[in-house]
């Protein structure tokens, strides 16, 4: 990845960053929306560079930092961002596209993790599909616990656009090596196999 855009949410006494997060990501994702291919794929992607997971006395968390990254510079314009992020401009600061510097700290990736999820949810969920009683649904789950690795990954609260439900979408890190293979993105901008600077 060449070039990038750093956004910083700027969160007040009556907006929070957490609320901040779902408002930006949704309209990244509609922005990468526009410009995606046939196979729903975009070449930009997003990272977290204050990326934390949950340790001792903190809370996983993204941060207050979006960076986008494209190879070509025009992906970046024709994504215009400043036109989806019009709403929040007193929330929000853009920087102009920049080159990424030549001396990074290393590699990363960051994609969905698709979350066990707790046993509220999973019982919730097999008393509508079932049609069970709370007390039969939770017999089904008894001894469950959601994955520890799980519970410790920063998420950004989402709605669906095709369901209107919410959904959290859990981001995990990982350390990566470079690479030159040309990686595409879905449209959050994360993937896998998606190798990005580190700075």
């Amino acid at each position: 990845m060449k070039h990038y855009i750093d956004i910083t949410l700027l969160p007040s006494d009556d907006i929070g960053v957490h609320f901040l997060w779902s408002k930006l990501m949704m309209q990244v994702h509609l922005a990468l929306v526009e410009i995606q291919d046939d196979k729903q794929q975009v070449p930009i992607a997003v990272s977290f560079p204050k990326y934390q997971t949950s340790g001792n006395e903190t809370l996983g968390f993204v941060g207050n930092k979006l960076r986008l990254f494209a190879n070509d510079k025009n992906d970046l314009e024709r994504l215009n961002l400043g036109k989806w992020l019009n709403r929040l401009e007193d929330y929000v600061h853009m920087k102009s596209i920049a080159d990424v510097p030549s001396d990074v700290l290393g590699y990363e990736s960051f994609n969905r993790r698709r979350k066990s999820g707790s046993p509220d949810k999973h019982i919730k969920r097999r008393m509508q599909r079932h049609n069970e009683t709370l007390e039969q649904a939770a017999e089904f789950f008894k001894g469950y616990n959601m994955a520890k690795e799980d519970k410790e990954l920063p998420f950004i609260r989402m709605k669906s656009l095709h369901s209107d439900n919410e959904f959290c979408m859990s981001i995990i890190r990982n350390e990566a090596v470079p690479s030159n293979n040309s990686a595409m993105f879905n449209t959050y901008g994360l993937s896998a196999e998606g190798v990005l600077p580190k700075f």
